[in-house]
């Protein structure tokens, strides 16, 4: 009985089909593939589409729009600083030129290291916001460009100008180098997937876009001298390229739950009962929050806005360091306050008329305890951050009801009503979290670099090996 076998690629298609048993009757019917899927191969990732999430096509698309529309502005901001150095100019100098240039790459150079130093921990929980931040940097860059031919009289304007706009060029480079890395990630349907590849092909896609954008801004350079022109077709241009970045941010579904997806989803559940969806939270989240909760001098704090059920009472939740809970929950001067521990965490909590401001330190896991939670499933994995968070919008969306009179009802005692949510019923909506698609097991709650409260003398000792304990000395009894 004769059988046929097939050759196929990752995502299942038939490449080659042999029928016959014997090496004399074997043939081999190669599928022909149409011109046009053979090219979208060389810039698609291998096994596409299985091999990559369902929102990979859509940002892609909208990213090379993007690119080609930056193309066409970067001609455009690269002549003006052209003519703003004196090229062309014979009264010009280029010593001043080469100053101006190296001035611009040192003070960038700084700038980048203090960006990833500041903000490098905030990148991947928050990689929609920096993607869309890294080009808001980048075309306010060119338009600072666009002012340099004005400035050609005047050098330390000059200087001023080119300077900010290398800057804002240097933060534009690690936002969006670090958010496409984390958004790389996070396209990769299957760990076993090559991320490299990935990047490979999206870097192809790129170069032709590129392409494609410095033939027709050419073009465009050529063509349009004005500068009236030349800043009414820059504006429009970039307004352009920072929608097309926009819709590419707002088609990621990203599965990790930050600050603004956690409250989201969380407050939903308080609400209505349901669990939201990876898909659904991403058409309702914000890509760029520019206040998220401000408070007595406290400043601006990432997505860490939270409200209660009527809306009445508005504040932020931060993590921070067990000095933190104590200082927040010792504040005098008109506000109330209290603090209350549990098993994984200390929050301090302080209120002031119709603001908050709620504070988290995370306890460091016990090694049997994080043993047994890698032994669980994956549903009842969720991170201790997560946790934490979950409380701390249930304490916000009930702050009409523990509130009634300020903070009396609790203050008196400094133990707040606990038990809104018993920790069965959170298991359970963690159990439906999962179940839904998100990740509960990446911490993408904590922008800085994570710290924990250890209750002890603050030493921590090494559980020896198998090994260690095999090479310690016998010790025999003597008689």
């Amino acid at each position: 009985m004769s059988r046929n076998i097939y050759d196929i690629d990752p995502a299942g298609n038939v490449l080659c089909t042999y029928s016959g048993e014997s090496q004399e009757s074997l043939r081999a019917h190669r599928t022909k593939i149409p011109p046009l899927h053979a090219l979208l191969h060389a810039f698609l990732p291998a096994g596409y589409p299985h091999s990559v999430t369902p929102d990979y096509l859509a940002y892609q698309t909208y990213d090379s729009l993007q690119a080609f529309f930056s193309s066409i502005t970067s001609l455009l901001a690269n002549r003006a600083v052209l003519e703003g150095l004196g090229v062309g100019d014979a009264s010009s100098s280029p010593t001043g030129a080469l100053i101006l240039k190296i001035a611009s790459d040192t003070i960038s150079r700084v700038a980048t290291i203090l960006f990833a130093h500041r903000l490098g921990t905030a990148i991947e929980p928050e990689c929609k916001f920096f993607r869309f931040l890294a080009d808001l940097l980048n075309d306010a860059a060119q338009l600072l460009d666009l002012l340099t031919p004005a400035l050609m009289p005047y050098y330390f304007p000059k200087l001023a100008v080119i300077v900010g706009a290398g800057v804002l060029r240097s933060w534009c480079g690690v936002a969006a180098n670090a958010s496409k890395a984390s958004l790389s990630a996070h396209f990769v349907a299957k760990r076993g997937n090559q991320l490299a590849e990935l990047n490979a092909k999206e870097a192809s896609q790129e170069t032709v876009v590129s392409l494609l954008g410095m033939l027709v801004g050419s073009l465009v350079v050529k063509v349009v001298q004005d500068r009236q022109v030349v800043w009414g077709l820059m504006v429009g241009l970039l307004g352009v390229h920072l929608l097309m970045n926009y819709w590419g941010v707002r088609s990621v579904r990203c599965r990790t739950l930050n600050r603004q997806r956690a409250t989201m989803v969380v407050r939903e559940w308080l609400e209505s009962g349901r669990v939201l969806g990876p898909e659904e939270v991403s058409r309702r989240e914000s890509i760029l929050q520019l206040r998220t909760g401000w408070g007595w001098g406290w400043g601006w704090t990432w997505f860490g806005r939270m409200t209660s059920k009527s809306g009445e009472y508005t504040g932020s939740c931060e993590f921070g360091t067990y000095g933190d809970v104590k200082a927040l929950a010792g504040w005098k001067g008109g506000c109330h306050s209290y603090e209350f521990e549990t098993e994984g965490y200390l929050m301090g909590i302080c209120h002031r008329g119709g603001n908050f401001l709620m504070r988290i330190a995370l306890k460091e896991e016990e090694e049997e305890e994080e043993k047994q939670r890698k032994k669980m499933s994956a549903s009842a994995r969720a991170n201790s951050s997560l946790k934490a968070w979950f409380d701390a919008v249930s304490h916000a969306y009930h702050f009409d009801s523990a509130l009634k009179d300020g903070l009396e009802s609790h203050y008196e005692n400094e133990v707040p009503l606990l038990g809104y949510t018993s920790e069965e019923q959170k298991e359970t909506v963690f159990a439906a979290l999962a179940a839904a698609g998100w990740d509960l097991q990446t911490n993408a709650l904590e922008t800085r670099s994570p710290v924990r409260v250890r209750v002890g003398d603050g030493k921590k000792a090494p559980i020896p090996s198998e090994k260690d304990l095999d090479r310690q000395p016998q010790v025999s009894k003597k008689d």
